[in-house]
């Protein structure tokens, strides 16, 4: 399948897991061995990693999940407490609202949550 619109969120997320890691894409090009040509097209919507480039981007601390799926992979030492505060606030504003949510949709929310819980505690 060939979806632009895949295509453009993946390199949006691309694009914040280089800036989070603090990289130009010429440094994380380097990292894993690729012409800054690729992250160009990558983050401009034009084209995707294949598996190698996933690998190897993971191997330096880029969060592939995140990438591919817009979900964060949830970090050794999850503050599980908080996570089931978040998750219980999110059913709490979906039945609020009268709003439906797949669970998908409910863990992604929570884990918004949870991060911004745990951003907002951060130094």
């Amino acid at each position: 399948m060939r979806d632009p619109e895949v295509r453009q969120h993946i390199g949006r997320r691309l694009l914040e897991e280089r800036a989070r890691l603090g990289l130009t894409q010429q440094a994380l090009a380097d990292a894993i061995g690729a012409p800054r040509v690729s992250f160009v097209k990558y983050e401009a919507g034009q084209s995707s990693p294949a598996a190698e480039t996933l690998v190897a981007l993971e191997g330096v601390g880029v969060d592939v999940r995140y990438v591919l799926s817009g979900l964060r992979q949830a970090p050794s030492g999850v503050d599980r407490d908080r996570f089931r505060r978040a998750f219980l606030e999110v059913e709490r504003q979906a039945r609020s609202n009268r709003e439906t949510l797949s669970t998908e949709e409910r863990l992604s929310l929570a884990w918004r949550i949870y991060d911004a819980y745990c951003n907002a505690e951060a130094p």
